[in-house]
């Protein structure tokens, strides 16, 4: 009989181990551990079978994890309050100032899954700063360095939403230091913009409807998942009319028409999709769907693959960029420009943002005092 099936067995006869622990002498390994009402193991532990002095210990850590572990949620431990914690993000309505934008939501659901498979067979109260650590350097080892970063800062959130709920009465990763990275500020060009409009635009297709959104993300400023769920709805005789992604209680922007922007969104418009597609998302699929994340950057890589093909070709400097690089240079490009009117196009009520994240000026000119 294999492992797996010999520890979940009925118990022949008493062996002193608590509910769902579950041990097993092998010919080399002895092995211990406490398996969950999903089928998943909260904890596995091994050491070599003719190590009795380990065996006991093993043992002994196995009933106290066991004691400790609850299984209220039909998961427990800090899986099942990551669940919990999503299904209450998810619950609020939507005035709640502590909701999450659905776009963020959906990211934390993605990190997650990393933090579950790390640290899920624990309880909130064992864990401590030096898991906290333990894992953020692991993420440099894994040259992930800053998504180690922002996950340990979901763990911190869930955490303090256990605080709230009384299962743990402090934060244990509060003050936590996260690990320093190197932030690069891109700023694309207008070449690079021209090529992947030209290099889409000869390509056609799925190529041509990437690249108008690139394009339209300069020129609207707009975050990637505002272009990519636009609709045509939004489209007026003055021009195009844009909600906040993260927040749907700030005021709509409209951003005027100018010969390029019509033209970009005309364009389209115009590409022929499969039966009906294309008339509601402006830059949706072949299927007319909104894309997502992981189709979406499919059709990026094809277009970038070429654009570099097409620089590399003609002697031209080009490196490849995303959808999340053209707000920055749109509103770059209007500081440059001199325009008065940034934070009302950008949805942002002070410069702190702008200034801190968006503003990626090569150069930047002022006058002098005489």
């Amino acid at each position: 009989m294999d492992e797996k099936n010999s520890m979940i067995k009925r118990r022949e006869k008493p062996d002193g181990l608590p509910y769902r622990v579950y041990e097993r002498y092998g010919q080399r390994v002895y092995s211990i551990g406490y398996k969950m009402p999903n089928g998943k193991w909260a904890f596995k532990m091994q050491c070599p079978v003719h190590n009795h002095a380990e065996i006991a210990k093993l043992k002994r850590e196995a009933i106290q994890q066991a004691a400790t572990l609850s299984f209220s949620t039909g998961k427990g431990g800090i899986e099942g309050l990551i669940d919990d914690w999503i299904e209450w993000q998810e619950n609020l309505p939507a005035s709640d100032l502590n909701k999450r934008a659905d776009s963020t939501l959906a990211e934390n659901k993605r990190e997650a899954k990393n933090l579950k498979q790390s640290f899920g067979h624990m309880q909130p109260d064992q864990i401590t700063m030096v898991n906290g650590y333990e894992y953020l350097d692991a993420c440099v080892q894994a040259n992930r360095a800053a998504k180690g970063n922002k996950e340990i800062a979901l763990l911190q959130v869930i955490l303090e939403y256990a605080v709230r709920k009384g299962i743990i009465t402090s934060n244990p990763l509060r003050g936590i230091r996260k690990n320093k990275t190197v932030t690069t500020k891109r700023y694309v060009t207008d070449q690079e913009i021209e090529i992947a409009y030209q290099v889409g635009k000869q390509a056609g297709g799925t190529r041509l409807i990437v690249a108008l959104a690139l394009r339209t993300a300069w020129l609207c400023v707009r975050r990637s998942f505002e272009v990519r769920g636009i609709t045509r709805d939004a489209i007026t005789d003055t021009g195009i009319v844009w909600r906040d992604g993260k927040n749907k209680d700030k005021p709509p922007v409209l951003i005027e028409w100018t010969p390029a922007l019509r033209e970009t969104i005309q364009q389209a418009i115009n590409i022929k999709r499969n039966q009906v597609a294309g008339s509601f998302y402006i830059f949706g699929n072949m299927r007319g769907q909104r894309y997502t994340k992981g189709g979406w950057k499919a059709v990026l890589d094809d277009l970038m693959t070429d654009c570099i093909a097409h620089a590399q070709k003609n002697g031209l400097a080009f490196t490849k960029f995303s959808l999340q690089d053209c707000r920055p240079k749109g509103v770059s490009d209007k500081l440059s420009s001199g325009h008065q009117d940034v934070k009302d196009a950008t949805g942002h009520t002070t410069d702190r943002m702008i200034g801190q994240v968006y503003d990626r000026r090569q150069i930047k000119k002022a006058t002098p005092v005489k």
